[in-house]
């Protein structure tokens, strides 16, 4: 009787023990959101496991994983959608005192915290500018803001954005917002513009000694004699009528820069531009050697063509306004308006740059320098003293420009103009300074031919079109793509 009582109790024992293990096992696959499901079949309808068969009556377990992974939460995105009823204030005239009010939403696949409307004016940074007004939206966990809608203290964002405080000028308008994983990021920009009821317009008094020649250029006075209104200092606002007619935008240098030109200045920029693409020259000596680079790489830097702006003199107009002239280089300080500088860039051109003439290599023809003197060199290794020279030498002076180095009394190295007047001209005999009076055709190289110069420069290829000005362009200039060759 104790026998079996033993036996009994044994059994029960490793059933037990049986069942704990099963249980484990069911536990271990369940783990990490895993849902086990254990069933019991005969061999009939049993799965048959890749090693071993089971026998016709024997019972299986067969153990079902159904695992989900975790999702990962989409990045978070802002946007911004416009009100079609009661649109944004882009490219509009606002009478100076005027109000405006502010229409859009934004929206997030988020919670926002913050949206901003700010504002600045080309070149004025007198109060208000610059302007900025926000509403904080943290806490609130809306995903949606309409820029009307009253936040915090009952005002909207739009009622807290006064147009009436703006000044005279060319504004700009932009929308940040924020909201849970990332921080501001600019959702919307536009351009609008300021003015009073009273303007004045550009006479044949405010030129110094340049009006027949800019009168010359243009053949209409409507072209370039416009309204205006004063902004600060000797910034003036163009009427925007006059400059969404006249003024254009073309793909410079350097890495295809969006350069304001006026409409009958493209060919001119135009021409330029082809000259310096398929012109190659080497300058070498007590600076090194440059290699063979193409006359385009020369311009580092683009200082602005059209800027709407008199003189320091407040009398006289600077031919920005029309945009007929470009700066470049201007960084360097033999291009900077010094009197200075004349006598500087006359005597390292004349004295210590030689030109050698023509030389082929490798099928690349080129124009041959040599420099002895000890001026420091720009980023391709040409003394700063002689950059801009050969930029005017071998490309803007062949394209119908002036250099304002010939003024009579400083050198305004960094300018190229079109419709004013200089005093001296490339071939005068104390005061020019070319040196090169035969002409190569265009070298029109291939990709390959380029990328086999010892100078390593391509030219950039044009990126997207920039953002445009309020010009609305009908020149074929505004859509050249630099370092593409016919």
């Amino acid at each position: 009787m104790q026998f079996a009582s033993w036996s009994k109790g044994r059994k029960i024992l490793i059933g037990i023990l049986v069942g704990v293990m099963l249980t484990g096992l069911l536990v271990l696959f369940g783990f990490a959101s895993s849902r086990a499901i254990l069933t019991s079949t005969t061999s009939a309808d049993a799965a048959v496991s890749e090693t071993a068969q089971p026998s016709p009556t024997a019972k299986t377990w067969t153990l079902t994983v159904d695992y989900t992974p975790p999702t990962e939460a989409p990045a978070p995105l802002i946007t911004f959608r416009a009100d079609p009823q009661h649109p944004m204030p882009e490219n509009e005239l606002l009478t100076l005192g005027e109000a405006f009010s502010l229409c859009g939403t934004v929206y997030s696949n988020r919670n926002l915290t913050a949206v901003t409307v700010s504002v600045s004016c080309a070149h004025n940074v007198q109060p208000p500018y610059p302007y900025r007004q926000t509403v904080n939206l943290s806490g609130l966990n809306t995903a949606s803001y309409s820029l009307t809608d009253p936040v915090g203290e009952g005002k909207s964002l739009s009622e807290r954005v006064d147009f009436s405080a703006f000044k005279v000028g060319v504004h700009t308008l932009k929308i940040v917002a924020s909201c849970d994983g990332m921080k501001s990021v600019e959702i919307y920009r536009c351009k609008f513009y300021v003015a009073s009821e009273e303007w004045e317009t550009i006479t044949e008094e405010n030129f110094t000694d340049s009006y027949p020649e800019a009168l010359k250029f243009f053949g209409d006075k409507e072209r370039f004699l416009y309204r205006y209104q004063w902004v600060n200092g000797r910034y003036i606002l163009a009427d925007p009528a006059w400059e969404a007619e006249y003024i254009t935008t073309i793909q410079g240098y350097p890495d295809a820069s969006p350069w304001l030109v006026h409409v009958d200045a493209v060919p001119y920029f135009e021409k330029a531009f082809d000259y310096l693409e398929t012109t190659y020259l080497r300058v070498h000596g007590s600076n090194g050697d440059t290699g063979i680079l193409p006359a385009a790489a020369l311009i580092t830097e683009y200082n602005g063509c059209y800027v709407s702006r008199f003189t320091s003199s407040l009398k006289s107009i600077s031919h920005h306004t029309f945009g007929t002239a470009v700066d470049v280089n201007a960084s360097m300080e033999p291009n900077k308006n010094v009197p200075e500088n004349k006598a500087l860039i006359a005597d390292d051109v004349k004295q210590h740059l030689v030109y050698n003439g023509l030389v082929t290599t490798d099928d690349v023809t080129y124009y041959d320098f040599t420099y002895d003197g000890t001026y420091a060199p720009d980023p391709n290794g040409v003394p700063q003293t002689c950059v801009n020279y050969l930029l005017y030498e071998l490309g803007f002076f062949r394209a119908g420009f002036d250099w304002a180095h010939y003024y009579r009394s400083t050198s305004d190295g960094m300018h190229f103009c079109l419709s004013e007047f200089v005093t001296y001209s490339h071939d005068h005999k104390e005061q020019g300074l070319r040196k090169v009076y035969v002409y190569c055709e265009p070298m029109r190289l291939s990709e390959q031919q380029i990328a086999a110069l010892p100078t390593a420069y391509i030219l950039t290829p044009a990126p997207a079109t920039p953002e445009p000005s309020a010009a609305a362009s009908s020149s074929p200039g505004a859509t050249r793509a630099p370092g593409k060759r016919p």
